[in-house]
């Protein structure tokens, strides 16, 4: 389980993420029963294998999926009233055709879900967006701007933690009010503000937008494990779809 997750995190981010849109494309389009079930359960595997690393969070996250699909389940049985009544409960009914219809869509949604949180789990944001930037030619401007982004989002969550200590320890220990984290809030965006502007002037005196053919220090180009990841995924994809649809 450990080998696998640390192959689906080297895989390049830009042929994994396509590999999943397609995943989900089909999902999205598809209303056949067995195959959203069949996708359904290569999802689960690929969740199962993604978050070994990251244990504490398999609970949580599938308490949260089954709850949704639950859902949808529940409000396509009852609200659905095509088809033959098969459950009836004074004024609540259900019809087979929605019985069919809250399994198709619940499963489907949970499987899009799962298939999304995978990929976030073996794909770090700075990797994804780098790999965009090499392989879908991602302007230079939006990739770097969004790597600052992120960038300052973890500085911002560190210096909030670092500052609401300092406040407690101003305040004895007593409880923060909301008045309290507005102080807080401002003079840390305004931080952010400033950070970012000199990170502009910075990317402007290199010639970021200057510069056509710069080179990147970590090297996302497509490597032959990427090609065979993709021609995996997408020979079982098509050998599934052809199974239930011919």
């Amino acid at each position: 389980m450990q080998r696998l997750n640390k192959f689906l995190s080297e895989i390049n981010p830009s042929v994994k993420f396509f590999s999943v849109f397609v995943y989900i494309l089909l999902l999205i389009i598809s209303m056949n029963k067995n195959f959203i079930i069949t996708l359904f359960i290569i999802s689960f595997l690929f969740f199962i294998i993604s978050v070994s690393n990251n244990k504490r969070y398999i609970t949580p996250i599938l308490m949260t999926v089954i709850i949704f699909s639950l859902t949808i389940f529940i409000m396509n049985f009852i609200f659905y009233k095509a088809g033959k009544g098969i459950f009836a409960i004074m004024y609540i009914k259900g019809t087979k055709a929605g019985f069919d219809r809250g399994i198709i869509l619940g499963l489907r949604s949970a499987s899009i879900i799962l298939f999304s949180v995978s990929y976030l789990f073996t794909t770090p944001p700075f990797r994804f967006i780098e790999s965009l930037m090499q392989n879908l030619k991602l302007p230079k401007l939006i990739g770097y701007s969004l790597l600052i982004a992120l960038r300052e989002v973890h500085q911002f969550k560190n210096n909030f933690r670092n500052t609401r200590n300092a406040l407690l320890i101003r305040k004895n220990g007593h409880q923060i009010v909301m008045i309290d984290y507005m102080k807080l809030t401002i003079p840390l965006f305004a931080c952010i503000v400033r950070k970012g502007e000199r990170s502009a002037i910075a990317l402007e005196l290199r010639g970021i937008m200057i510069h056509k053919n710069k080179m990147f220090y970590n090297d996302f180009s497509v490597k032959h494990k990427d090609i065979l990841f993709l021609l995996i995924s997408l020979c079982c994809l098509c050998i599934i779809f052809c199974f239930f649809y011919t």
